[in-house]
């Protein structure tokens, strides 16, 4: 399996959890709660403003000049933001790597601009679609003649990108059609393997947009966007490499009730998202911020996700989870266990597995191996089917949301694999478990 396998228990989907949207209504709220914790975090930076108000999730400020950029950097931290603008601003200043609102130092450089794709008219009558990714954020336009193409790439799309989505996309039954839009869906998926990324594909022509750390990230986005738009379509890339390094961060709740954030950032306005949303879920008091800002890091779509799993995390007293290189490790201790004798998915394991089946969505050659685990009570044999009972659960789950069966194994343990001591209530708890392992779908037949 690797270095590379990443195991996850009890809870557990710490690599899983990092499109964790569907977990994080509490972290976005109302306009009410948005202009609340908008009015704190510029309270917090000892900034004065003359009015704030929320439209839709946009910030909409009046303050002097001078406190334009001050205000932009203690704003972008604020899940739930989208834009932040001030009243004679024209258009919104959008919060992301394009327009990195932290004004270059010298421990921080402004990632360059990728080209942008030219407004020009859409062909009438004709199928189109233009997809945005951009300091996590994702925007999706276009139209499209197939109503179920069109429903499908929502459902993808809410499933891998929400909370940070804004789909207006429609559906045209009179437009001609191509024959990338069945795949529509897969190349909206495709965009988080750069952090800034776009797409826009008309008839049989497309432009392919982004900023790549290396050569070989560029040639795998180009190429996975030239396969998912099939060979009828002409693509031009205008992918920018920036040499930028990968970012490195690491989250890990020890068990003495301390969240402790390390690592290397690619801007300030990154870090303070990271932090504040660890704030606002763990406390203040719980939260030691050791994360810097280093120089030529690049922005990665998984840090954005990040702060989205912390949702999760709060109930679970021990975990960890590491980004390096835009891999993402980790592992979760304690939490939802299975009760005594029973297979059936716990309220808790149940809120993870959208998550799941998000990655999984977004990435076609990934595999999922689910362990099922039992504590001492009971005989061998039933041990044995009981794990196995559990690992099915959870995969049963999975291919009913969608993700081929081929992709996911089940696979049972019984008791052999302990963590916990099966002499106490709690142990044996910890032990009533399954564990997600993450692989190559083409290892899957490799495995017992």
């Amino acid at each position: 399996m690797g270095s590379r396998r990443l195991r996850l228990i009890g809870l557990g989907v710490a690599w899983l959890l990092v499109v964790a949207g569907a977990l994080v209504v509490g972290v976005y709220g109302t306009q009410d709660d948005l202009t609340e914790r908008a009015t704190a975090a510029l309270d917090d930076a000892g900034l004065q403003v003359d009015s704030i108000r929320i439209d839709g999730r946009d910030a909409v400020i009046a303050a002097p000049a001078s406190l334009h950029d001050a205000a932009d950097a203690a704003l972008t931290g604020v899940e739930g933001i989208r834009t932040i603008r001030f009243e004679e601003d024209d258009p919104p200043i959008v919060a992301g790597p394009g327009t990195d609102p932290v004004a270059p130092t010298s421990t921080t450089q402004a990632e360059p601009t990728p080209s942008t794709v030219s407004s020009t008219q859409v062909p009438e009558g004709r199928a189109y679609l233009r997809a945005t990714l951009e300091g996590g954020r994702v925007l999706i336009e276009g139209a499209l003649p197939d109503a179920a193409a069109a429903a499908e790439l929502g459902a993808l799309a809410e499933l891998i990108y929400a909370p940070l989505l804004d789909n207006q996309l429609v559906v045209d039954e009179t437009l001609e059609s191509a024959p990338w839009v069945s795949m529509a869906p897969v190349i909206v998926a495709r965009l988080p393997i750069v952090g800034t990324s776009s797409v826009r594909v008309t008839g049989t022509e497309a432009v392919v947009t982004g900023l790549a750390p290396t050569e070989e990230r560029k040639a795998q986005f180009v190429g996975a966007m030239q396969q998912a738009l099939g060979s009828d379509v002409v693509v031009s890339d205008e992918v920018l490499v920036t040499g930028f390094a990968p970012p490195l961060v690491r989250a890990e709740a020890p068990g003495d009730g301390t969240v402790r954030l390390t690592g290397t950032m690619p801007n300030e306005a990154v870090a303070q998202m990271i932090a504040g949303t660890a704030v606002q879920v763990f406390g203040a008091d719980a939260v030691i911020n050791d994360l810097e800002v280093g120089r030529n890091i690049d922005t990665t779509f998984s840090l954005f996700r990040l702060p989205l799993a912390f949702v999760a995390f709060e109930p679970v007293p021990q975990w960890e989870v590491t980004i390096d290189d835009d891999v993402i490790t980790g592992e979760l201790r304690g939490g939802a266990t299975f009760p005594t004798g029973s297979s059936e998915l716990t309220p808790e394991l149940l809120a993870l597995m959208p998550v799941a089946a998000g990655i999984l969505a977004r990435n076609p050659t990934l595999g999922m191996i689910i362990e099922g685990h039992t504590d001492s009570v009971g005989s061998d044999d039933f041990n044995l089917q009981l794990s196995m009972d559990r690992a099915e659960s959870a995969r049963s789950w999975l291919t009913e949301a969608g993700i081929d069966g081929a992709r996911v194994l089940a696979v049972g343990y019984g008791e052999t694999q302990p963590i916990g001591d099966n002499g106490t209530p709690a142990g044996r708890a910890l032990n009533r478990r399954v564990e997600f392992v993450l692989a190559p779908a083409s290892a899957l037949g490799e495995q017992p």
